[in-house]
């Protein structure tokens, strides 16, 4: 059954008309608490202003902060989780993930035990942490709030097909591109039923990205191309834009050049009536200055370069890629940090408890129960122990992680944090070795080896390496991937690593080979290079 809060907003949200909506706002049709009605008509208003001026604005953030005011006055669990994702998202539609964070937060820990058809406005609400999650990278967690936001939604609703596609682009950055594609073909279903063009629109663009992955360019092409037509029939400019980028980058992977440019140079016409979109403006000016160095041209090099450093210094505590991360890496943080709280509130009962049954046992069963008890409590506490330290693992796997990403990103700083990475998995391989010892805790071993392969150099840590690399030492790593032609990835990781000067020990344990793995790959490089002396590794 529908709340009468939920059913007030649902009314409230079509109305277009300023006048109108205050009058109905105020009216008292609908028996909600003053105190709620209140906060749902700051709320409601604040959305209008915003959407209405299409950016963040003094009005729509003082009507938030007003209604956060009065919110600390409500003992209702559904009706806080719905104001907080509100303004959690109010500052998440305009990037600023930090302070979205903090209310996003909030929300997760009251969603674990929380009855989702009790929430206000559940489908809705549900969605909106989903898109929150997917933004800083958590797609597992995104996946679960928009399955749980289908269960609570109608489907000839909007909202289904929104949430169907945001759950295939959950899958899509999870790179299960079968899944992805299943819900994709869903998404249009649910778009058509509605006569929802855009939607449908949107869906032919997200199948799009996954045949340019598979490198299905004409494919890919024709599908984007009918994306741009009908947004554009429809006058969706952003998702017209979106459809332009990426048709430009499959143009640019290959090197159409000139098409690349017509289509950046239309996304830009749109962004830059946006201030809140200036992270679409650098992917294009990347794009432009690629152009510009194939062809040659040292001004529009030079432009796109100068735009490119602008951009990057106003988008840096706002809405780029490195804040996503710092949000993404705070809100493991927090997660951890619960996890660490929650053992040890754990702790802390079992030893009430502890001490309760060992007074029965004394009465009832005398020393046998005793003992039995005592052995019991050693185990729980021994698997207690390997837990807490997973934990600590983690936490300090994320600080080492926020640490480099905090600090401007040299050679120097990526030695330092890949010498810290080691050390951490020597810790970790020290407490494998004392469980395997013990012969116990199956569990708790996988665990540990999970956590180690975490440690790991992934594919993202690498390319962001290589880049600093490439910029730092230019000429030794073109003159390494030009000279010795057929050097894999896995041959460049060696080699460049080993320009660091990190010994076999510390390459076999960033990249999980043996030391031996390492040296006979060295001796096999050494072998198919080395012809003429100028290979050295």
């Amino acid at each position: 059954m529908i709340s009468v809060e939920t059913d007030f907003l649902t009314k409230a949200s079509k109305i277009d008309n300023e006048k109108q909506l205050i009058n109905f706002l105020d009216s008292d049709h609908y028996k909600i608490p003053s105190n709620k009605k209140e906060i749902i008509k700051k709320v409601v208003l604040a959305d209008f202003y915003s959407k209405k001026l299409d950016k963040s604005n003094a009005q729509s953030l003082q009507l938030y902060n007003e209604a956060q005011k009065l919110s600390n006055q409500i003992n209702d669990v559904d009706f806080l989780i719905w104001f907080d994702t509100k303004f959690g998202f109010y500052y998440y539609d305009y990037n600023d993930y930090p302070n979205a964070l903090k209310l996003f937060l909030k929300t997760s820990k009251l969603l674990q035990t929380n009855k989702d058809e009790n929430i206000v406005d559940a489908c809705n609400t549900l969605k909106l942490n989903g898109f929150f999650w997917s933004t800083i990278e958590d797609y597992k967690k995104s996946i679960e709030y928009l399955e749980r936001a289908l269960k609570q939604c109608n489907g000839n609703n909007e909202n289904y097909g929104t949430i169907l596609n945001n759950i295939a682009i959950g899958y899509t950055k999870l790179n299960d591109y079968d899944k992805a594609l299943l819900y994709l073909e869903k998404t249009k279903a649910a778009a058509i039923n509605i006569n929802d063009k855009v939607r449908y629109a949107k869906a032919l663009g997200d199948i799009a990205f996954i045949e340019a992955k598979r490198k299905n360019y004409d494919k890919a092409i024709s599908l984007l191309q009918e994306d741009i037509q009908i947004s554009k029939d429809e006058k969706s400019d952003k998702n017209t834009m979106f459809a332009q980028i990426r048709l430009a980058n499959i143009y640019m992977e290959m090197n159409k050049y000139e098409d690349a440019k017509k289509l950046s140079v239309e996304a830009l016409e749109y962004i830059r009536t946006k201030t809140y979109l200036a992270s679409y403006e650098l992917d294009i000016q990347k794009l432009l200055l690629q152009i510009a160095i194939h062809d040659k041209n040292d001004i529009a090099e030079l432009s796109a370069r100068r735009k490119i450093e602008e951009l990057s210094k106003q988008i840096a505590m706002q809405d780029g890629v490195e804040v996503v991360k710092l949000a993404n890496w705070q809100s493991q943080k927090e997660r951890v940090e619960w996890q660490l709280e929650a053992e040890q509130n754990k702790a802390e009962k079992s030893e009430i408890i502890k001490w309760s049954l060992l007074g029965i046992s004394m009465l009832l069963c005398g020393l046998v129960f005793s003992v039995y008890k005592s052995n019991k409590r050693k185990i729980r506490l021994l698997k207690s122990s390997y837990e807490k330290q997973i934990l600590k693992f983690k936490l300090e796997q994320v600080e080492s992680d926020k640490k480099l990403q905090s600090t401007n990103t040299s050679l120097a700083s990526f030695k330092a944090y890949l010498i810290d990475r080691n050390k951490h998995i020597d810790k970790i391989d020290t407490e494998i070795s004392k469980l395997r010892q013990t012969g116990r805790s199956t569990k708790t071993l996988s665990a540990m080896e999970e956590l180690k392969i975490s440690h790991l150099v992934t594919d993202e840590n690498w390319n962001k390496f290589k880049e600093v690399f490439i910029r730092e030492e230019p000429e030794f790593y073109h003159h390494i991937v030009s000279t010795f032609h057929g050097l894999t990835e896995s041959n460049l990781r060696i080699i460049l690593l080993n320009r660091l000067e990190l010994n076999n020990l510390e390459i076999a344990q960033l990249l999980g080979l043996s030391v031996d793995g390492v040296k006979k790959s060295k001796q096999r490089l050494r072998k198919k290079f080395d012809g003429d002396g100028s290979f050295v590794i």
